[in-house]
């Protein structure tokens, strides 16, 4: 296990009504409760094997110590966010990498099905040359950070959940005259359309998990 390189998850307790809410408008607490769980399936599939060290934050509660074990070859180090909005809480997740030691870390989320280990190991390499990594999600957004410093204008006053996100974060990098390197373009999974898109490709068929 290489503890210099950190893989940070953030995700949310599998809890009906707690997650992919929007989604959950369209189809139903349960059936979002189910391609929730697939995702966070594709996410440990992405990184089980690398060599990187594991943390999963959770939003709520850290779950029971025999759940969210199988992320890797280790077990992975579970925690619970620290923050009061998104940018404080991976704010904090970063330091925390830092403080222990990490020379680079990166955070992912759980909602992103065209997320592979080969975009992970490609943000690793890139970090070896650059300050900071980001991959952009079709949204706006972006599915992947990765810092070897510590970068807190990043985080700060940030409005989340815009399709700005992406571009004001890397102007901010710019602006803070670091170097950045950026990862193919994926899409996240928030909406129903978005769901039936993943369907198409061969990934959750959502007809024939929601209610009739």
């Amino acid at each position: 296990m290489n503890s210099s390189s950190v893989i940070n998850v953030f995700l949310r307790n599998p809890v009906p009504g707690k997650v992919k809410t929007r989604l959950a408008q369209a189809v139903g607490d349960e059936t979002a409760l189910k391609v929730y769980l697939a995702l966070l399936e594709k996410t440990r599939l992405a990184i089980k094997d690398l060599e990187q060290s594991k943390n999963l934050w959770f939003d709520d509660y850290i779950p029971d110590p025999t759940s969210f074990e199988d992320w890797g070859k280790n077990s992975p180090t579970k925690l619970i966010q620290q923050g009061s909005d998104l940018g404080e809480k991976m704010h904090n997740a970063f330091l925390h990498c830092f403080r222990n030691g990490a020379r680079s870390a990166i955070i992912i989320g759980s909602d992103c099905p065209g997320l592979h280990s080969i975009h992970i190991m490609e943000a690793f390499r890139i970090l070896e040359q650059n300050d900071a990594v980001l991959g952009p999600a079709n949204d706006g957004g972006y599915y992947l950070i990765g810092l070897n410093q510590d970068v807190p204008s990043l985080f700060q006053n940030m409005e989340w959940s815009t399709n700005r996100v992406f571009a004001e974060s890397l102007e901010r990098l710019q602006w803070a005259r670091k170097h950045v390197g950026i990862l193919p373009k994926l899409s996240d999974l928030d909406t129903i359309e978005d769901l039936r898109e993943w369907e198409s490709k061969g990934g959750f068929s959502w007809s024939k998990n929601s209610p009739e």
